[in-house]
């Protein structure tokens, strides 16, 4: 039997989210509101898009492409601080995808991908070499999903929400995920150089428990 999967706490008692006071100014498409939306949230969501695409100049694309659709819709949106944060990874997931189509039509035309460096040094989070590799062995329905969780905080609703999906399957989804990042990451997190890689590998290794926040 498995473990049981509790409810979110954000969605048992009401814990406000640091966009929350941003929500009415981006409804009346305030220019401040907007400015301080895009410092709080561009990097995250080129930290997505760059693990995603594993290409920052598309990553870029993609978070611009975000705030401009956010601009034309702003005044129809409705939610919280938390729901506006989904929205702005949907819309990011959105142009990925976008991305990895046109990568598949012409796949004969470059891209700006860095191996020079690690991704680890472009975003600054911690992510040892180890699971950027694995990471990158990943669908990347299956990689959305890891990063979502385990990297950006969301939980299994909002995750389902971001993707388009019903909970069941990106905890399916999350199982295969965990299958392939325990053999690709067999020994890694006792080599890991930095306590932050430790936890992040750790965290991501036990992602079949699909529990939500």
């Amino acid at each position: 039997m498995g473990r049981p999967r509790w409810p979110s706490l954000r969605r048992v008692i009401s814990v406000p989210d640091p966009l929350d006071h941003l929500v009415s100014g981006i409804r009346e498409r305030d220019d401040q509101a907007f400015a301080d939306l895009y410092d709080a949230m561009a990097g995250p969501l080129l930290a997505f898009a760059g693990r995603m695409l594993r290409d920052r100049g598309a990553a870029e694309d993609a978070v611009q492409q975000a705030f401009l659709e956010l601009a034309r819709a702003s005044h129809r949106f409705e939610g919280d601080g938390r729901s506006l944060r989904s929205w702005l990874y949907r819309a990011v997931r959105f142009g990925v995808l976008d991305e990895v189509r046109r990568r598949r039509r012409h796949p004969e035309e470059p891209h700006e991908r860095m191996p020079d460096r690690p991704f680890a040094e472009a975003f600054d989070d911690g992510m040892s070499p180890q699971l950027e590799s694995a990471l990158a062995a990943l669908s990347p329905r299956q990689r959305a999903i890891v990063l979502l969780r385990h990297v950006h905080g969301f939980d299994g609703a909002e995750i389902a929400e971001i993707l388009g999906s019903n909970r069941a399957a990106v905890y399916a989804a999350g199982s295969r995920a965990e299958a392939t990042l325990r053999r690709l990451l067999d020994g890694a997190v006792e080599s890991a150089s930095s306590p932050a890689s430790v936890s992040v590998e750790a965290d991501v290794i036990d992602l079949g428990g699909a529990r939500e926040g």
